[in-house]
């Protein structure tokens, strides 16, 4: 296939040219707010991510926790069954 995309005058090239420049310089101003608001909000998010991490952590403690007592009762369980025997 042979794609060709059909040119207009020299006028409404420089238009489009005109729009795609100003419409690239809009552009990185929205970007370059948008870093800015990210880099505001830097130390916020260390925080978060901070709060979030020692959540895990408590979490994987009391799973940790929660496995080591359920064996000790099992094994108690099947102990005393053992003992009545």
């Amino acid at each position: 296939m042979n794609w060709q995309i059909p040119l207009g005058d020299d006028m409404e090239i420089n238009e489009a040219l005109i729009k795609l420049e100003a419409h690239e310089k809009e552009c990185l101003v929205r970007y370059q707010n948008i870093q800015d608001t990210l880099n505001k909000h830097h130390d916020r998010f260390d925080k978060l991510e901070e709060k979030a991490q020692h959540g895990f952590d408590k979490i994987e403690s009391h799973i940790i926790r929660g496995i080591g007592f359920l064996s000790f009762l099992m094994t108690a369980i099947l102990g005393l069954a053992e003992y009545l025997r």
